[in-house]
């Protein structure tokens, strides 16, 4: 007994001393000065409160303190690097929550790799009027490059796009066939896309499909989606998730060939202001942002979503086992999601339940609701019917074990009502902690009545601006529709859904945060004016609230003691700055984990941060380099 207590008062003297050991540390670390004050300022921090400060410190990789001038500069020690921000505005490093970073890079830098580099060749659509046009480009491809007889190979669809004239799109979905590939590359696999993302539709060559039957055919049969002729048999347009099986074929990119593009089109971003992108990302792109990491190359935060397990899983028990990577990750690195890339067409192919006044597209006259993925009934524009629906399995497996459904387009209003539907399900199964944070990303259009039941569900929605602005949206559903449907952020955010920013797409992220202040399309008409965003709400949007979409809400998105050191520091005072004039907010410079990553060749001169590590230039100048092959694998 006595030797009992002794061991339990042993026990407790050294637990004790642990933790005062442990609180002696944290204390000295405290007394340690900055690395990093910024001074003279505007901090804009974006907490809870947003509250506004004069000066921030920067220790490590974490914000140590932020307050008054005199508070912070109390802080800088002999080696302490002291920025003096002369009135400037700093905010946190901008979340961007639906960017194809790899796609942007692919298609602006391209040209620095070659096709044979990024292993894809080109249709290019202008001039086309005949479906022999297409064989000849393709025919001609195989013999300049050199292609060897028995390769598979991927041409993009360049110079076409979803908007493709009624002619063309004849073409490509009626007399474009696997046999017309056929003739046009007798020795090759073909996988030619549709002029809008790959993981939406496909054409290929018999090579192909005879491959994807003898070695997925009875999932096939059960799950399509791929298109039939007048006898029955497919004709080589594919839908998911039978893409999927396809585009798993290809030859991939190594890492290396294409790791140095990618990091190009990040520094872009950078001189924006943008620290942490998300998307989806196919698994040579993965391996492409490890090996930049690796290298200490990477210069941003990339939270992903798993994208090449779907339709490629047959069993989808196995998503058990994927789920657990859900989160894991790196500090630049982490997994957000494994989901399906699209549950609807996106843009034009958005899956509505609303009453068209006019055509929208030349793509009506085969997706006249849309391309609605998740409809049990669905049988593809001309397609074999299919015994089962791999997109509504999916979403019940991985409320069951926990895989995040992320990272996905999903535009259209009916698409939504039936998500939160199948939410609704997984939620009385599982529990509710089984769809909570759910993500559903484009907003194209959202039925404002639905919003607060994605609220109760612990839906998020990351939504993209409409600088083109609706009048296509007005011009095919009405007015009323286009002002109220079409990217409601604010109606979510009074619901208290959490919106998020995303681009998706190369374009001005300060063009779009103008956009969601003023929702003036170019000719200057106003769409949704209830929806307008003030300068608070702009800038949680594009911060805060996508920190939450990519699961960091604890590490990144505001500038808060403890959080990691992301931040911008801008030309002008950003809470003084009238909506018309945000578009032409030029960052100063940035940083990502108290590392300066970006500054402007005058910010450098004046803070003398012309050092190693730091990219002196201006987003101008970074465009300037691009070099295109109008083309990607996307």
């Amino acid at each position: 007994m006595a030797r009992g207590m002794f061991s339990a008062r042993f026990a407790a003297r050294w637990l004790g001393m642990l933790c005062w050991l442990l609180l002696q540390a944290a204390w000295l670390a405290a007394q340690q000065p900055a690395d990093i004050v910024l001074h003279n300022g505007k901090i804009l921090t974006v907490d809870k409160t947003f509250t506004i400060a004069e000066a921030i410190a920067v220790r490590g990789k974490q914000i140590a303190a932020v307050g008054s001038n005199q508070q912070i500069l109390a802080m800088a020690g002999p080696n302490t690097k002291k920025i003096d921000l002369k009135g400037r505005t700093v905010i946190p490093g901008i979340i961007d929550t639906h960017n194809h970073i790899h796609d942007y890079a692919e298609q602006n830098y391209g040209g620095y790799i070659g096709n044979d580099g990024l292993l894809a060749y080109p249709v290019d659509w202008r001039g086309v009027t005949s479906a022999d046009d297409v064989a000849n480009q393709i025919r001609n491809a195989i013999e300049v490059h050199k292609i060897k007889p028995g390769e598979l190979v991927y041409f993009s669809s360049r110079g076409l796009g979803e908007q493709a004239a009624d002619e063309q799109s004849k073409i490509l979905f009626d007399d474009l066939t696997r046999y017309v590939l056929d003739k046009a590359a007798p020795n090759n696999g073909i996988v030619m896309s549709l002029g809008f993302p790959v993981a939406n539709g496909l054409l290929v060559s018999s090579k192909i499909i005879d491959k994807l039957f003898a070695d997925h055919g009875t999932f096939l049969k059960n799950n399509g989606r791929y298109w039939i002729d007048t006898s029955g048999k497919p004709d080589g347009h594919l839908e998911a998730p039978a893409v999927r099986l396809a585009l798993d074929y290809l030859p991939k990119p190594p890492a290396e060939t294409v790791a140095p593009i990618y990091k190009m089109y990040a520094e872009e971003l950078n001189a924006e202001g943008v620290t942490t992108i998300s998307t989806r990302i196919p698994e040579y792109s993965i391996a492409a942002f490890k090996l930049l990491e690796s290298k200490g190359e990477l210069p941003l935060r990339l939270p992903y979503g798993l994208e090449s397990y779907f339709g490629n899983l047959e069993n989808l028990d196995k998503l058990k086992d994927i789920a657990k990577q859900m989160g894991t990750g790196s500090e630049k690195l982490w997994v957000i999601s494994v989901a399906p890339s699209a549950v609807d067409g996106a843009g034009i192919r958005s899956c509505t339940n609303l009453q068209k006044d006019g055509k929208f597209s030349a793509l009506d006259a085969w997706w006249p609701k849309g391309q609605c993925i998740l409809d049990i009934e669905y049988k593809g524009a001309k397609g074999a019917a299919i015994k089962e629906n791999y997109f509504r399995n999916w979403i019940m497996k991985s409320g069951q074990y926990g895989a995040r459904f992320a990272n996905t387009h999903i535009t259209g209003d009916r698409s939504i009502k039936m998500m939160l539907g199948m939410m609704d399900q997984v939620a009385k199964q599982y529990g509710p902690a089984a769809v909570k944070g759910w993500a559903f990303d484009h907003c194209f259009l959202v039925d404002p009545t639905d919003l607060p039941h994605a609220a109760k569900l612990g839906a998020m929605f990351s939504c993209y601006s409409q600088t083109g602005g609706s009048a296509g949206i007005a011009a095919t559903w009405g007015d009323k529709v286009a002002n109220t449907y079409s990217i409601p952020v604010k109606t979510m955010m009074k619901n208290g859904v959490t919106t998020a920013y995303e681009s998706d797409g190369d374009k001005s992220k300060w063009r779009d945060l103008e956009w969601f202040m003023d929702r003036k399309d170019r000719q200057g008409k106003v769409w949704g004016p209830q929806e307008r965003l003030d300068h608070q709400e702009v800038l949680r949007y594009f911060t805060r609230n996508g920190a939450d979409y990519v699961l960091r809400g604890d590490k990144i998105g505001s500038l808060e003691v403890g959080k990691w050191a992301d931040m911008a520091v801008l030309d002008n005072d950003f809470m003084a700055t009238n909506p018309e004039d945000m578009k032409d907010m030029l960052p100063q410079m940035t940083m990502l984990g108290g590392e300066v990553i970006f500054a402007t060749p005058a910010f450098a001169d004046e803070n003398d941060l012309r050092k190693p590590g730091v990219n002196v230039t201006t987003l101008k100048d970074l465009k300037a380099r691009r070099k295109s092959l109008g083309l990607s694998r996307r």
